[in-house]
């Protein structure tokens, strides 16, 4: 099994300990900078199994691929067939590396802005929120990672084009973990209504002065599921999962 997919796992574990808190920007700098040099192979990912399948009549757009979970950190893979858009979604209070290992995929992303003094980063229970659309970004094997924190990129919609494409995701913390104050993390979907006039959305005309003049504030309005968006779900291989099996028993040691 690849030596690099094991020093992933352990780094991934390292960098959202709670322990190790004092030293997070320096271990998600590391953490990135490994997942950077991540292929297919190191995965024992098969293209070709999926290359076929995934064209069929009545076969789900996206195929999933549980890898790894904790408490505190989740990686999975995700295909997805030419063209398929997974919807816009968020990520509470989150971290999280987008990696392309297979075809060519675009990132659009946004960031939230907070229109209020102390306004919190999540609210579980807002229809509506107030975003800047970052530049999109193109993801394939030759390129950097897109990186979504919880106060940067946090909303996004990913599509492959040029073919079939997959990407490998690290998230920090998984959906359905605990948010302190607020209960679990929950994957809500969301559209984009165009830029809004200021004077529907500025409550406090200062705070936002500069910002506004650099781009239009975009509103996001919260909506169910997608009927579009459904997957099927794929093993990963024996190899994998003894790696994973290995870095569980070194975690439960360490502890």
């Amino acid at each position: 099994m690849s030596s690099l997919f094991m020093s992933v796992l352990r780094q991934a574990i390292k960098t959202f300990d709670q322990s190790n808190k004092a030293s997070f920007k320096a271990n998600f700098a590391l953490l990135k900078q490994l997942t950077e040099q991540l292929t297919f192979r190191d995965i024992q990912f098969q293209p070709q199994d999926f290359e076929a399948s995934i064209k069929k009549r009545g076969r789900a757009p996206c195929t999933f691929v549980n890898i790894f979970e904790t408490d505190y950190v989740s990686m999975s893979v995700f295909v997805m067939r030419d063209g398929y858009t997974m919807p816009l979604h968020d990520h509470p209070c989150m971290h999280g590396l987008l990696r392309g290992i297979y075809g060519k995929l675009r990132v659009q992303c946004y960031t939230k802005q907070p229109l209020k003094p102390n306004e919190p980063l999540y609210d579980p229970g807002a229809r509506e929120v107030f975003v800047h659309a970052v530049e999109p970004k193109i993801v394939d094997t030759n390129t950097e990672c897109a990186i979504l924190t919880p106060v940067e990129n946090n909303y996004h919609e990913i599509t492959a084009i040029d073919g079939m494409a997959a990407f490998f995701d690290i998230l920090s913390p998984p959906y359905d973990s605990e948010i302190p104050q607020y209960g679990s993390r929950r994957c809500h979907f969301w559209r984009t209504s165009g830029p809004q006039a200021l004077k529907e959305v500025i409550t406090n005309v200062s705070l936002l002065k500069k910002e506004i003049k650099k781009m239009p504030l975009i509103r996001l309005e919260r909506t169910p599921a997608p009927i579009s968006y459904y997957c099927d779900t794929a093993e990963p291989s024996e190899e994998v999962i003894q790696c994973t099996y290995l870095c569980f028993d070194e975690e439960y040691r360490s502890t």
